[in-house]
């Protein structure tokens, strides 16, 4: 028998190749390019398993059910949220116009003192109120509530940081601290807010005093702080002159 010989002319066959495997990142392009894919082929959102966090699959369109729902919730969470700050926003700005009535109507230093500290009790539930004004513009000791802050006294020297940066101080307050602003105060007060007045022109300086240490805060919001510090301030130049 002759020996078999391979014909050069024959056509050489391929072998198939494999399929280049796509990735996870090709086929999110894909679909995001293509977004009508899923509604063209709508049996695909049932026969597409989405393992659930609790063992057993589920449909496409039920795992997407289930995301929208739970976006829903979210969003219903925050909108209520949003409402209740909107709600609480606005019984404060009321609580504050009060404040500034009674402020405006005060006919005296006194009658400031007096106003301002039964609106923090009674409006916004403090245990305490502390006004105090530099000298040479005040130096009276005769008026509750209001007392001089002497640049060597104790007051000065224990708020030495606030008398020289003049920026809010909120957070838990000292005892002996407490004693100084609050000193015939019922409670022990715990956290306080210490407000400069017009801390351009160094008028002074208000002390909102809580027995809650969790009523002042460091990082808490200094809005209404700010505005109570102006009433009071605007209140108190009235008077001086």
């Amino acid at each position: 028998m002759g020996e078999l010989t391979t014909d050069p002319v024959a056509p050489v066959i391929a072998e198939p190749q494999p399929a280049a495997a796509v990735s996870e990142a090709q086929v999110v392009a894909f679909l995001k390019a293509d977004p009508l894919l899923l509604t063209r082929h709508p049996m695909l959102l049932e026969q597409l398993e989405v393992a659930h966090a609790a063992g057993s699959a589920v449909s496409l369109i039920e795992r997407q059910v289930e995301l929208l729902r739970g976006k829903n919730q979210r969003l219903e969470a925050r909108l209520e949220k949003l409402i209740d700050s909107a709600r609480a926003n606005e019984v404060r700005a009321d609580k504050t116009l009060k404040l500034a009535l009674a402020l405006i109507r005060a006919p005296s230093l006194a009658a400031i003192a007096a106003a301002l500290r039964t609106s923090m009790r009674d409006e916004f539930g403090l245990d305490e109120v502390f006004i105090g004004l530099h000298p040479p513009l005040f130096k009276r000791h005769d008026i509750d509530g209001i007392v001089p802050v002497d640049a060597g006294g104790a007051i000065a020297k224990a708020w030495d940081n606030f008398l020289r940066t003049r920026l809010i101080d909120c957070g838990p307050i000292e005892a002996d601290k407490a004693r100084l602003l609050f000193p015939k105060c019922e409670v022990t007060i715990a956290s306080a807010a210490v407000v400069p007045l017009e801390r351009d022109r160094h008028l002074g300086f208000i002390a909102l005093g809580s027995a809650d240490g969790e009523r002042f805060q460091p990082r808490q919001g200094k809005l209404f702080l700010e505005m109570t510090a102006e009433l009071v301030s605007a209140a108190i130049r009235t008077r001086l002159t």
